[in-house]
């Protein structure tokens, strides 16, 4: 690797680091500037008005223990120490290290959308070439409509209608939940895959119909490149265009893409895990909010960021390893 790539990667390294480091800390500073007094929400408001003049030693200590005490800098340099050795604290209403709390959700909330996103981007490959190689055909007015149609409902609404269709109408599936519960071994296996199919569709629906138009779209310009065009030239078949030239070309861009959508899934699904009480971040990011669970919510906030700068890498790693224009910094230079 020469001195210009070690720069320029270490230079990204950089930068996602201080990308996270910033936002650890602007959660930090903003939930401590939100209204109320965390220990409000803590031990409730009726026992924290009386606490406060029967027992303000009680309250003390209670901030002690959850980092409370001390001056807004102290708070923050502890708050940073106990960060680097990956001590996020403990929730407000029950007492569980956050870290559990999230890594837990966090496995859950992957279980849905990595099915999701692998099968998006399988189809939106297959379908999105078939359009742009068949541009103007029957066959690409009815891919590209169909995916503008689903591509205009949100993902919120495209889960209700597949509440009200198969859940209600049909009675397919259930109406929310990871599991039925009470169940082991291959039970169990079968009656989650019940659970997830339905939303994970709904998601797998939404960003297909992302990724069809930008497939689509790279084909076009692929198929009317210079390499495609002198590969005519010399008549090489059709096929061999299609598989050899104008897919290679076009599907590396859309690597980025999908891996961007990895990270961003997992910050963005907080209402279709509402919708279908599906007990992962989403869902966890929504209770903090609504309880006022201060550290879930920091220790949320933070791995989901953490989530989509590491998509950001891996794109950026997959890219170059795919493309050597990127991993050769041509374009750069352009």
């Amino acid at each position: 690797m020469s001195g210009n790539h070690v720069i320029r990667y270490g230079g990204r390294l950089l930068v996602y680091a201080l990308t996270i480091w910033f936002v650890a800390s602007f959660n930090f500073f903003l939930i401590r500037f939100m209204p109320g007094d965390p220990l409000e929400h803590l031990v409730g408001e009726e026992d924290y008005l009386y606490l406060t003049t029967a027992h303000p030693e009680v309250l003390a200590e209670l901030e002690t223990a959850y980092g409370l005490d001390g001056s807004l800098f102290q708070q923050y340099r502890t708050y940073l120490f106990h960060l680097a050795r990956g001590d996020l604290g403990q929730s407000y209403k029950n007492g569980v290290p956050v870290l559990t709390l999230i890594l837990q959700r966090l496995a859950r909330t992957f279980r849905l959308i990595l099915p999701a996103v692998v099968l998006a981007g399988a189809l939106g490959i297959v379908l999105g070439a078939a359009a742009g190689w068949k541009a103007g055909s029957r066959l690409d007015r009815w891919i590209s409509g169909i995916s503008l149609v689903i591509y205009s409902i949100p993902g919120y609404c495209l889960g209700m209608l597949g509440l009200m269709i198969f859940c209600f109408w049909l009675g397919w599936a259930p109406t929310g939940g990871i599991s039925s519960g009470g169940l082991t071994g291959a039970a169990y296996a079968k009656d989650a895959l019940w659970h997830m199919a339905l939303p994970a569709g709904v998601l797998t629906l939404s960003k297909l119909s992302y990724n069809i138009p930008l497939m689509r779209s790279g084909v076009l310009e692929a198929r009317e490149a210079d390499y495609t065009l002198t590969a005519r030239a010399k008549g090489v078949r059709s096929a061999q265009i299609l598989f050899c030239h104008v897919l290679p070309n076009a599907a590396v861009p859309m690597i980025a893409v999908y891996t961007m959508q990895l990270g961003l899934i997992v910050s963005g699904s907080m209402m279709l895990e509402r919708l279908f009480n599906w007990d992962g971040m989403g869902l966890l990011v929504y209770k903090a909010i609504n309880g006022n669970d201060y550290p879930v919510l920091q220790g949320s906030l933070l791995v989901l960021t953490v989530c989509v700068v590491l998509s950001n890498l891996l794109s950026d790693v997959l890219c170059a390893l795919f493309d050597p224009r990127i991993r050769d910094g041509v374009w750069d230079e352009g």
